[in-house]
């Protein structure tokens, strides 16, 4: 699992827990100390919360734990076998990620991605930090911020520099918790307001795609908003491309560089490793304790 989506996703853990410490671990047996509550994952690993006491109610703090490891299930699966390597094997993945980046800046999208219909694996994205969140993620918050706006909920109303205040804004939408967890990794304080809001443009394009491709609609979508927009083109009969946009676009101009490039994304895509086999070795992922 990438190291930025397991570090958020302890970190979002220890917040919801209100613990002194979090981490992951892999294999051993299970913890039985009072301070401690945990969640047994696939693969042999577990998340362990740890506490400077035994939490007043345990039973609260097993259910929150319990529902973030469910809301996360897909993300935490990648823990024994991540979906798309990097370290040794990053050249072509890197490569991907670069042709994507310079398609995007030739046709002022905010984002270009690329996806296929039914895989949790982003296999392509402009953006640096590509591990943050899998696809299935992303079409869930998608789907969750669509029905928010259905309920007349604006994209200029959504508060993109506060988690916390944007989660309460859709619940009041009634918009399930779980989609809060989610968002809450694509909103930090290491980011300014236009990143986050170019990802929700993109888990927004990414949601109706993946609908879209559902019904059967495979070879290519575009989408105009004052604020909001995309164009998706299929290839290779199972992958999308897809560029969002914060405003208008020319039609003509983005699918002619689409069409100059998508032979180039095809070949780098082909070339991308295969998946890792899961780790031999036991591991232990950890958070600082609070105020450390």
């Amino acid at each position: 699992m990438a190291d930025t989506a397991v570090r958020r996703f302890l970190e979002l853990v220890q917040k919801e827990l209100a613990a002194d410490d979090v981490r992951a671990e892999l294999g051993g047996r299970d913890p039985n100390a009072p301070e401690l509550v945990f969640k047994n994952l696939a693969g042999g690993w577990r998340i362990v919360a740890v506490f400077d006491t035994a939490p007043a109610d345990r039973q609260s703090a097993q259910s929150k734990l319990d529902r973030l490891a469910d809301t996360f299930s897909h993300t935490l699966a990648d823990i024994h076998g991540p979906p798309l390597p990097r370290g040794g094997s990053t050249i072509p993945a890197r490569r991907l990620d670069d042709a994507l980046e310079a398609l995007r800046a030739r046709t002022g999208a905010v984002a270009a991605v690329v996806i296929d219909g039914n895989s949790p694996v982003l296999w392509g994205s402009s953006d640096t930090e590509r591990d943050f969140v899998d696809v299935e993620s992303f079409a869930k918050i998608g789907v969750a911020l669509h029905t928010a706006r259905a309920r007349g909920l604006t994209l200029d109303q959504l508060p993109l520099h506060d988690a916390d205040a944007l989660v309460a804004m859709l619940r009041s939408r009634g918009i399930e918790r779980m989609v809060g967890d989610l968002l809450s990794l694509l909103i930090t304080a290491e980011h300014d307001e236009s990143t986050v809001r170019h990802r929700v443009l993109t888990a927004l394009a990414i949601a109706d795609v993946r609908s879209r491709v559902h019904r059967g609609e495979h070879v290519r979508t575009v989408h105009h908003e004052a604020q909001y927009g995309y164009i998706a083109r299929g290839f290779a009969n199972i992958y999308q491309i897809i560029e969002v946009f914060a405003g208008p676009f020319s039609e003509l101009h983005v699918e002619s560089a689409v069409l100059h490039t998508l032979p180039t994304i095809e070949e780098l895509l082909f070339a991308l490793p295969p998946v890792d086999p899961p780790p031999g070795k036991g591991q232990v992922i950890r958070l600082r304790p609070r105020g450390g």
